[in-house]
């Protein structure tokens, strides 16, 4: 088992790094355009030193709540041409009882990279009809974050807390929250899983835990809802 810091100048030696989740809600993402200029982007998985890596495909989730469906995660890839990509999130949850919707959320957030730099971050986050937006991009050999609590600037290696990609985690990238913008501070542990896989959980500004098989893949995530239910999503 490994265990580290984020948000710390102390890392412990031979640990690895990941990134955070959110409470019941998740905060997802939504297709928000970057501007061209702005989007010179892709995902280091995606550029894993190679000039033209083939995106991964799709990621479909089924967001489980104490044994009940609510809602879906869906992460979808797309190559811009001239070695730029862009990842877009969509999470939607509905929370009925009794046949009256009690909570409704909705997520919408895009990230654009350019090799291993991001470049590009834009969302909208519905919670309950109360909206939030944030913006990032990279300007004066930073991040330059601009949310509800105002704008602050970033190290040019920071990334938003997204599941999708462990590397941003294991390479302890400086990690802000996707729908607020605030830099997060966060402890993590890690745990192997059969076949070569392993597990990131982490407590602090977030907590919950990502599942990722050997070769990378996402296949899991488990949090707690702001009432203490068991937060689940499972392939779909």
């Amino acid at each position: 088992m490994t265990v580290w810091r984020a948000g710390d100048a102390c890392v412990r030696r031979g640990c690895a790094r990941e990134a955070g989740a959110a409470r019941f809600g998740y905060s997802g993402a939504m297709h928000m355009p970057i501007s061209r200029r702005a989007a010179l982007g892709a995902p280091a998985i995606l550029l894993a030193g190679a000039a033209q890596a083939a995106l991964p495909g799709p990621y479909a989730f089924r967001i489980v709540r104490e044994g009940r469906e609510i809602g879906t995660h869906r992460v979808t890839f797309t190559d811009r041409g001239g070695g730029q990509w862009a990842a877009d999130t969509a999470v939607d949850i509905t929370v009925r009882l009794a046949g009256i919707t009690v909570f409704r959320f909705t997520h919408r957030f895009q990230e654009v990279w350019a090799g291993t730099r991001l470049v590009g971050v834009a969302s909208r986050r519905d919670r309950n009809g109360t909206v939030t937006e944030m913006r990032a991009e990279a300007a004066g050999g930073g991040i330059v974050v601009t949310g509800p609590e105002g704008r602050i600037t970033l190290p040019a290696e920071a990334a938003p807390l997204t599941w999708w990609d462990v590397t941003r985690i294991e390479e302890r990238r400086p990690l802000f929250d996707n729908a607020e913008g605030k830099r997060l501070s966060l402890n993590w542990t890690r745990t192997a899983l059969p076949g070569g896989g392993r597990r990131w959980a982490c407590t602090g500004d977030r907590d919950a835990a990502g599942d990722w098989a050997a070769d990378g893949t996402w296949t899991g995530w488990t949090t707690k809802g702001d009432d203490g239910s068991v937060v689940v999503y499972q392939r779909a």
